[in-house]
């Protein structure tokens, strides 16, 4: 996935501190694992971890020296449409500009325009310049935020980095976490920013610059509301042709160490079979494709899974001529502590679907051991071509909240997913009602509504612009394998026509991602795209819900334990007491897993609660 760090200091010379930027940019290892570099000056330092993907790998920080004074950049992630920057630089730079590294390539480009060539970019990445020129740092991320970047303000600066751990890992930053941090860490108003006290995050499609007198922000792309004026027919070849050339770039020059995540559901199928077919026409291939599952672990349809992935992610990989591999999973792996604090790590803070994340953290690290670099998924599917459980849920739709937080509180579940153990002091403290009403209505009042559009076609709008906006990629568990997300349907052109593509056309014919199914149906067995929407699978061994009480019980009984500051102590017991409970009842196996996971965070990170 590659990572980056930085240091921005007006009253320290950096060029003394090059050991604690090398500990920074070493917290990214497992993001980065081919290679580290840093580069110091007096007030800013510089720090990449490299994931080599391409031979041979570009050297970052790329820098040119101005005298002296010196312009700095690196990038992460995976930007794509670089050939029309390198033909308007051309001219100006020589045909050396057609070797030059994605760094060099943007630093030179900043040297000549500024930062007005961002917006036509595509593909995921985070952009860090430092401009010794005006003692100015600029921050870029990606139109649609796929690749992360945090950022703390210190005493006299500013420190910044892929990951959080990265900033923890300055001597100046500490791990304290307030109401609001914590309300970020377990609530599901979404997304999550910085979590940890005075972190915050360089926003998606946002260009921010840094000097002595503070921040100058501003967004280069959002969504936008407009008439969609195209019939069926124009809008499903549109769709065809936008993510058949979204595919095309995010594969780049070598895929042979790349594979897909094939679920077996329309969104992962159709960026295998578009792969595949791609790769069929520059005569390489086959195409490797990877499938989740658990041993010994029947499947149970529930509210979220109508179907098991196994036997229509096979189907596809026939049709499509994949080298496909079932990864079946056991159910331990997913309860040893080693794995658990590796999951934990890869994200910074807990995950509210512990089981489900971990299987997937589980099955990227086996596609690395394989020597897998990039892995292609389908995510973005159910948000941008409405297929969604709460798209297609009419008490949802209407709730007035966040519609997940609706069918978490339908379940049972008062204050969202995995809360159910919270203790009275800490609810108080969280204040989940006020801070989702408020979040929500931040968020409605954001969404922009086009004249003569009923109550019903307003309401899916408003769906549609919460899902496009509050949902991101956590690519955490690949980066931790030292592996390169790329999401092809995330391609920000793409995602524009799509959220204004009616709710009607996107479910002709009575199935949800109507649009999206017919624009590869030439490729793809019936089967699947007719089958409906169906989450990543979970373990249902008796195991699992035994391993979790075992752990909540041990929790209850150590008087050092840390969550027990936040947890209602009494419904612990009761829960660590009831394995057949845990065994049926998934929002209590949630609750479990959410304080199992605050428990080792806390302790781990070290974390100092201020609530």
């Amino acid at each position: 996935m590659s990572g980056l760090v930085g240091w921005i200091d007006f009253a320290r010379d950096l060029e003394r501190q090059k050991p604690t930027v090398i500990t920074m940019t070493a917290t990214l290892a497992q993001r980065g694992p081919d290679a580290e570099a840093v580069w110091v000056s007096r007030h800013a330092a510089l720090g990449y971890r490299t994931l080599a993907i391409d031979e041979p790998t570009e050297a970052q920080p790329f820098v040119v020296n101005l005298g002296d004074r010196a312009v700095a950049g690196v990038v992460s992630g995976w930007p794509t449409g670089l050939d029309t920057l390198r033909a308007k630089l051309r001219p100006v730079e020589g045909t050396g500009i057609d070797t030059a590294g994605t760094a060099e390539l943007f630093v030179r480009a900043y040297l000549r325009w500024g930062t007005t060539f961002v917006p036509e970019l595509t593909g995921t990445f985070a952009i860090a310049i430092w401009d010794g020129r005006t003692d100015e740092l600029v921050l870029v991320r990606d139109h649609l935020g796929g690749q992360p970047l945090y950022y703390v303000e210190t005493p006299t600066g500013l420190v910044f980095g892929s990951e959080r751990k990265a900033l923890l890992a300055h001597p100046e930053v500490h791990p304290r976490v307030d109401a609001a941090g914590l309300r970020e860490a377990i609530s599901q108003a979404l997304p999550h920013g910085g979590i940890f006290g005075g972190f915050g995050r360089v926003g998606g499609a946002e260009i921010a610059r840094y000097d002595r007198s503070g921040w100058r922000r501003e967004r280069y792309w959002k969504f936008t509301t407009e008439p969609h004026t195209d019939d069926y027919e124009t809008t499903v070849a549109t769709v065809r042709d936008m993510l058949a050339t979204s595919v095309r770039q995010n594969m780049g020059d070598d895929p042979s160490r790349m594979l897909v995540m094939l679920s077996g559901g329309i969104d992962s199928s159709s960026v295998a079979a578009l792969a595949a077919e791609e790769l069929r026409r520059r005569g390489t291939g086959p195409l490797q494709t990877f499938t989740i599952d658990f041993a010994r672990s029947e499947f149970q349809a529930d509210v979220m899974r109508s179907t098991n992935d196994t036997p229509f992610a096979q189907q596809v990989a026939e049709r499509i001529g994949a080298k496909h591999t079932l990864v079946e999973l056991e159910t331990n792996d997913i309860l040893d502590p080693v794995v658990r604090l590796g999951m934990l790590r890869s994200k910074d803070f807990p995950t509210r679907q512990y089981d489900m994340d971990t299987a997937q953290y589980l099955t990227v690290h086996r596609a690395a051991e394989q020597g897998c670099k990039v892995v292609f998924a389908g995510y973005g599917g159910d948000k941008y071509f409405q297929g969604a459980t709460w798209y297609t849920h009419r008490d949802l739709v209407e709730s007035g909240t966040f519609p997940w937080i609706a069918l978490a509180q339908k379940y049972g579940s008062r204050h969202g997913f995995g809360t159910g153990l919270l203790n009275a002091d800490t609810l108080a403290a969280l204040d989940l009602p006020t801070y989702y009403a408020d979040e929500y209505a931040t968020a409605v009042g954001e969404v922009e509504f086009l004249p003569g559009e009923d109550d019903w076609q307003r309401k899916m709008r408003t769906i549609a612009y919460l899902m496009n906006t509050r949902f991101s990629i956590d690519a955490g568990s690949y980066a931790a394998a030292g592996l390169q997300l790329r999401s092809p349907i995330n391609y920000h052109r793409l995602v524009q026509y799509a959220y204004n593509i009616p709710n009607a056309m996107h479910n002709t014919g009575d199935i949800e991602k109507a649009v999206l199914r017919q624009a590869v149906a030439d490729l793809l067995p019936s089967s699947v795209l007719q089958r409906h929407r169906s989450a990543s699978p979970v373990s249902n061994n008796p195991d699992y819900p035994a391993g979790l009480q075992r752990e909540i019980a041990a929790i209850v009984a150590d008087p050092k334990a840390p969550v027990r500051e936040i947890i209602d102590l009494d419904r612990a017991a009761d829960l660590a007491g009831d394995l057949p409970r845990l065994a049926k009842d998934r929002m209590a196996r949630a609750d479990v897993e959410l304080a199992i996971q605050l428990n080792l965070w806390l302790d781990h990170y070290r974390v100092r609660l201020a609530l």
